[in-house]
């Protein structure tokens, strides 16, 4: 299996024995790639997520995104909308989806 633990996570997770759950987890998410009925349920109940992009040089932003459940929307197996609100106009995570 294609996994995402390095040897540092790994020795933890056998150490609390966590292992097979993050085995589980990995297995459940990671290797699906599309979102499926039960992932459209749970998203589009949601009342915020954080978004994670990165700037052209690679620079990490992470921002809240907030609005009544409902406000993210499902359209296909791998698409996500959503209402870009102004918030505080510095348009970091929308510049950097725009930048890269």
């Amino acid at each position: 299996m294609n996994s995402q633990y390095n040897t540092g996570s790994r020795k933890l997770q056998d150490r609390f024995d966590t292992r097979r759950l993050a085995d589980r987890l990995d297995e459940r998410f990671r290797s699906r790639g599309v979102i499926d009925d039960d992932d459209r349920r749970f998203i589009e109940r949601m009342d915020m997520f954080f978004l994670a992009t990165a700037d052209a040089d690679g620079a990490p932003q992470c921002s809240y995104k907030g609005g009544d459940p409902g406000f993210v929307r499902v359209l296909d197996q791998h698409t996500l909308a959503f209402p870009n609100y102004d918030g505080n106009g510095m348009y970091l995570s929308m510049g950097n989806v725009l930048e890269n």
